[in-house]
């Protein structure tokens, strides 16, 4: 009876065995059936969480680079009697003029050479530079006529507002030009007597006729307001 429950004990522990030799070799087989299965579809995978990522950068980035805690800390301007002041110390204004930034950032494949522009400023000690906030009419307009404007051409100048805080520079911003490139003066004159408003036959009426006055007044509202959001 000894060696017969010895043999029953032998013949259970084979069964034993072999039963984890199977589990082991199931094991492997869904390790194996796993690895494939990654093959298969992880490629696809992987490429889908780009692309997400991909959507979510090129419909939110610029909102991201916007945000005040992604950019540098640069405290705001203030005067005291004839000296500009920034934190307690003189400010001395060390520039460059570069009136293209804005219209040069609409288009997304000349933005680099915003960039590029400000960055050698910055390296060459430069610390404040001018402008233009503002296309009245034409190609690329901000202000396509008085009191409407292009939303594209305002994001144009958010990205130059960022990239300039982002290399330590101060922007002196235009509001209108003299001149008639990018509308000016001139443009205005035009949109008043387009509306019927006798303003004569010169661009100076700009600065004296009631109606030219408010488009320009509304106009720098509506810049105030954008500005705030940067402060």
């Amino acid at each position: 009876m000894q060696f017969t429950r010895n043999q029953n004990n032998f013949g259970w522990e084979n069964k034993v065995v072999n039963r984890a030799h199977k589990c082991k070799a199931g094991q492997a087989g869904l390790h194996a059936y796993q690895l494939k299965m990654w093959g298969g579809t992880g490629v696809y995978t992987i490429l889908g969480v780009a692309s997400f990522i991909l959507f979510l950068y090129s419909s939110f980035g610029d909102v991201f680079h916007m945000l005040r805690f992604t950019q540098p800390s640069m405290s705001f301007v203030q005067r005291n009697g004839s000296q500009f002041m920034v934190d307690g110390r003189p400010l001395y204004v060390n520039g460059w003029n570069s009136y293209w930034l804005m219209t040069d950032s609409v288009d997304y494949s000349t933005r680099p050479r915003v960039r590029a522009m400000l960055r050698a400023g910055a390296q060459m000690g430069l610390t404040v530079c001018r402008t233009w906030a503002f296309n009245d009419g034409g190609y690329n307009a901000l202000q396509l006529y008085p009191g409407k404007f292009d939303e594209s051409v305002f994001k144009a100048l958010d990205y130059v507002i960022v990239e300039a805080r982002r290399h330590g520079v101060r922007i002196i911003f235009s509001l209108v030009n003299n001149l008639n490139a990018y509308g000016g003066k001139g443009q205005y004159v035009q949109w008043a007597r387009d509306a019927g408003v006798d303003v004569g036959f010169s661009n100076d009426s700009f600065f004296s006729d009631p109606t030219i006055r408010d488009y320009y007044k509304n106009y720098v509202k509506v810049m105030i307001l954008f500005w705030t959001f940067f402060l």
